[in-house]
């Protein structure tokens, strides 16, 4: 669906990797998920603690008109 508030999946990387405290809160709220620091640079864990798939996540707030906007608005204002 397009809104025009589509972020690419590396950039949904980069608020996962780079601004934890303004994209954490939002994943926490939406999904239960968490932002941990990985073997690379972060995971994205469940409420029960599995590893997730970022592509995977990235997907489902794209598929998401409110949640695509709230993170494309958040993304807009750290990088502007």
């Amino acid at each position: 669906m397009k809104t025009g508030y589509e972020i690419s999946y590396y950039d949904f990387l980069r608020l996962c990797s780079d601004h934890r405290a303004e994209t954490a809160p939002l994943l926490r709220a939406w999904f239960g998920y968490e932002i941990v620091p990985g073997e690379r640079d972060f995971e994205l864990r469940d409420v029960h603690g599995a590893a997730l798939f970022p592509a995977s996540v990235h997907a489902v707030i794209q598929a998401d008109p409110e949640h695509q906007g709230t993170i494309y608005r958040v993304a807009m204002t750290l990088w502007r």
